[in-house]
C-alpha cells in the first residue's frame, strides 16, 4: 500500500530546486527538469504507487490510464490531501493540452508548472483555483493509500468525532472533549472537516445507558502516561 505522506514529500523535497520543462523531463539536467506528469509519477513512486518498471516514461494519457485502477474518480467536493487532478482531453491531453498535480488540501495544489510573469518556473505550491488547466478536469483518489501506507484512502487518520448524547452534543478532536454550545457549532466544525478531508466528521450516538462510555472516555484522555 502507498504511503500519501512520502509522495507528498517527494514533492516537497523538490519544490524550488528543479525548472519546469518538457524535454528530458526526469531529473536530468542542472538544474534538474520536469514537467508536470514526470513530477506527479516520480512522486507516486516515492510514495510505492507505482514501481520503476516501466522506466522514465509517462505522461498524463498515463494517468489517465490508471483510472478505475489505481485512480479511484471522485467530484471536485471531495478532493483533499493527497488527491491527484488530471485536465485536458482524454486522449489528447499530453504536452501544452493538458496537466496534474497534486491536492495539499481541498483548495492547494502542488504541482510542476511554469508561468514566467508571475516568476513560476519549477515545482511550486499554490491555490488550485485558476492552476488546474483544463477543461475538463477530473479528480481522483489513490486506491489503498494514507499517510501511514495503508487502509484509508486519503490523508491523514485524525481520531475526530462529534458525539451526540440525549443533552447535547460534544467534540472529540483527538485529544480533548468539547461540550458545543449548539448545532451551529458542530455545523461550522463538520465544514471545516469536509473540506480537509472530503467527507463528513464521523458522529457517535450514545444516549441512555451508553452514555456511560463517556466517562471512560475522559478518564482515557486524563490517564497519565
Amino acid at each position: 500500500m502507498g504511503d500519501i505522506n512520502k509522495m507528498i514529500q517527494w514533492m516537497k523535497d523538490h519544490e524550488g530546486k528543479v525548472i519546469y520543462e518538457q524535454v528530458r523531463p526526469w531529473g536530468t539536467g542542472n538544474p534538474p527538469r520536469y514537467d508536470c506528469s514526470a513530477a506527479v509519477i516520480s512522486a507516486l513512486r516515492a510514495g510505492g504507487f507505482l514501481d520503476n518498471s516501466g522506466g522514465n516514461y509517462g505522461n498524463t494519457e498515463t494517468l489517465y490510464g490508471l483510472e478505475g485502477s489505481l485512480l479511484q474518480p471522485i467530484s471536485q467536493e471531495q478532493v483533499g490531501r493527497g488527491d491527484i487532478f488530471v485536465s485536458g482531453p482524454k486522449g489528447s491531453s499530453t504536452g501544452n493540452n493538458g496537466h496534474t498535480g497534486i491536492f495539499l488540501d481541498n483548495q492547494t495544489i502542488i504541482h510542476a508548472t511554469k508561468y514566467l510573469p508571475y516568476g513560476v518556473n519549477g515545482i511550486v505550491t499554490t491555490a488550485a483555483a485558476g492552476w488546474l488547466g483544463g477543461p475538463p478536469v477530473y479528480y481522483y483518489r489513490l486506491k489503498d493509500g494514507n499517510a501511514s501506507g495503508g487502509g484509508a484512502a486519503k490523508g491523514d487518520v485524525q481520531p475526530q468525532c462529534f458525539i451526540e448524547m440525549n443533552n447535547g452534543i460534544s467534540w472529540f478532536d483527538g485529544k480533548r472533549r468539547h461540550n458545543l454550545p449548539n448545532k451551529d457549532c458542530q455545523e461550522i466544525l463538520n465544514r471545516i472537516y469536509r473540506e480537509n478531508n472530503g467527507k463528513d466528521m464521523p458522529a457517535i450516538k450514545l444516549k441512555g445507558a451508553d452514555e456511560a462510555w463517556l466517562v471512560r472516555l475522559d478518564q482515557a484522555i486524563n490517564a497519565k502516561a
